[in-house]
């Protein structure tokens, strides 16, 4: 009988587990696997049961590990919802930006960034939670961990950066203020949008009173 059947092989640095094995389970596993497969399971909670009945417990118990181990990773139920926030937002911004790559001004890659942000965000189960008026203490908690300016910059950066360069953004203007006003509208857009009623209402006040401060206008 081969003597080796049944053991680990070490091939250079890496150890083969024999065919057959057991995998590691998931209270072993890589903390970035770990991390990725506990915010999996948040989501699939969250979609089930909604974010606010969701629980630390819940989502230990749909990823197969114990509440002290999700607790490892993340210190609490909106530290975790934080970052799965950041996430989602990647998710919309990756699609925004395809939109507003079409328009050619600076004006009209912000109002359409805005509408489809808004839009995308008030129906995703865990975005539309920033405008819940229960979710005073996560919203401090996302403005301490500046992950609201690191979603605001990741978002408009690829079409501010340009605007700088090429004057048709006054340097006068700080960055920070741009995210903090643009956020701003994004929130107040959440509020405001649903099925009833008409985009096109919503752009020409867009177009009216936002986009003449991303005209073009030198100084």
């Amino acid at each position: 009988m081969d003597k080796c059947q049944g053991a680990s092989v070490v091939v250079g640095n890496i150890r083969r587990m024999p065919k057959g094995a057991r995998q590691p389970s998931g209270e072993t596993a890589k903390p970035d696997d770990a991390r990725d497969r506990i915010l999996t399971a948040a989501e699939s909670c969250i979609t089930r049961y909604g974010l606010r009945k969701t629980t630390m417990e819940d989502i230990a118990s749909e990823v197969g590990l114990s509440r002290p181990s999700v607790y490892r990773y993340f210190s609490d139920r909106d530290d975790l919802i934080i970052e799965l926030m950041l996430l989602r937002s990647r998710a919309i911004r990756d699609r925004a930006h395809k939109l507003m790559a079409r328009k050619t001004t600076l004006a009209d890659q912000i109002v359409e960034g805005l509408l489809y942000a808004a839009d995308q965000a008030r129906v995703d189960p865990v975005m539309r939670y920033l405008i819940d008026a229960e979710a005073t203490s996560l919203s401090q908690r996302l403005l301490i961990s500046r992950t609201t300016e690191t979603i605001a910059s990741e978002f408009w950066d690829p079409f501010l950066d340009p605007a700088y360069v090429n004057g048709t953004l006054s340097r006068q203007i700080s960055r920070p203020d741009v995210y903090l006003w643009l956020s701003s509208v994004g929130l107040m857009l959440m509020r405001g949008l649903n099925e009833t009623n008409d985009p096109n209402r919503y752009r020409s006040i867009l177009r009216n009173f936002v986009a003449p401060a991303f005209a073009a206008a030198k100084g």
